[in-house]
């Protein structure tokens, strides 16, 4: 997710808020805080991945679906800032008890240092036994004294190396999350893109190819209408598990939002991917989906896919720009299909 910065000025932000409003109203979305910030950055131009999405999403419905809507909000402005916040209370009380720790430390320390200091000039002088042994127990008691102290310090740091590093596959858990899209449980498009800048990178170095397949759910909106909205969360389920199933090793399955995945193949060529792309759309539309429940019969659910290889002069968009014309063709020629990028 990229950090969006706000330094226009009033008239700008004024136009920018107009437009915004205007493009709700165009597209027949309530005008709520989430959906405002989504039109404002849109208009504002500040992040072309969301213009990109929200451009399919407004497409493929009018007015688009709330939960469209919802899950275009997560991936491009929703951290876990209150999982977030709550690691950085918990690892700033952790680090005012440290700090408080080694100050008292520190405290016990120089004591002793100037108590042995003390010792030394008094071995110096002419002392009566009784004056020596009473200096000597008093040492003593300060050298007890002081190992407790450390023992207790050496107590705490260890109880807070076990804090940090809770709190740290905590920080690991809220990142992995972050990369999940909570309604397939697949990885989301945030999780997609930074795969591919890497493979992207990797293939270039070292010549290798790989390709990718762009996947949309045929007539989606037609079974929302027909069926509602949780019969649609249950078709785009059953596609990311059947994408899942479909592929193996290093292959990545994402959900791009709406009803368009992503897979990544490494170390595959366009034969290649044609072969996996038809083996993908011959597993969903074999399938016949029914509710479990009442039984009721939904019918086949068809995909279009469209794939395109990675050449040199690549960059991740225009990798993406080329598969995502090859699903447009795929469209255009009648659906169910899977076609090749030039």
């Amino acid at each position: 997710m990229e950090e969006i910065q706000y330094s226009e000025g009033a008239d700008q932000a004024s136009e920018y808020m107009r437009l915004a409003v205007t493009l709700l109203a165009k597209h027949e979305m309530p005008l709520s805080p989430l959906n405002y910030r989504i039109a404002y950055d849109y208009v504002a131009g500040k992040n072309q991945t969301l213009i990109k999405d929200f451009d399919r999403v407004t497409a493929q419905s009018t007015p688009p679906a709330a939960e469209d809507l919802h899950t275009l909000y997560k991936q491009h402005f929703v951290q876990e800032y209150g999982a977030l916040d709550a690691i950085r209370r918990e690892l700033f009380s952790i680090i005012s008890s440290l700090q408080g720790d080694f100050e008292r430390s520190g405290v016990n320390l120089a004591r002793y240092s100037e108590r042995l200091g003390r010792f030394a000039d008094i071995l110096n002088d002419k002392l009566s036994p009784e004056a020596m042994a009473a200096e000597v127990d008093n040492v003593a008691e300060h050298t007890r004294e002081t190992e407790e102290s450390q023992r207790a310090f050496e107590s705490q740091l260890s109880r807070i190396v076990i804090e940090v590093e809770s709190l740290r596959k905590e920080l690991a858990q809220v990142k992995e999350e972050s990369l999940i899209d909570s309604l397939t449980g697949i990885p989301n498009r945030k999780a997609f893109d930074t795969t591919l800048d890497g493979i992207v990178d990797a293939s270039r170095e070292t010549s290798t190819p790989f390709c990718v397949l762009l996947v949309d759910i045929d007539h989606f909106k037609s079974v929302n209408d027909t069926y509602g909205h949780l019969v649609g969360d249950k078709v785009l389920r059953f596609v990311a598990t059947t994408l899942k199933r479909s592929v193996k090793g290093k292959d990545v399955v994402a959900r791009f939002g709406g009803e368009e995945f992503g897979v990544i193949l490494p170390q595959t060529n366009i034969a290649g991917a044609y072969i996996v792309g038809e083996q993908i759309r011959k597993a969903v539309s074999s399938s016949v989906l029914r509710d479990t429940n009442s039984q009721q019969v939904y019918g086949n659910v068809t995909i279009s896919i469209g794939t395109a290889q990675f050449c040199s002069t690549d960059v991740p968009s225009t990798l993406l720009e080329r598969a995502d014309q090859a699903l447009y063709l795929a469209k255009s020629r009648g659906r169910n299909r899977v076609e090749k990028a030039a």
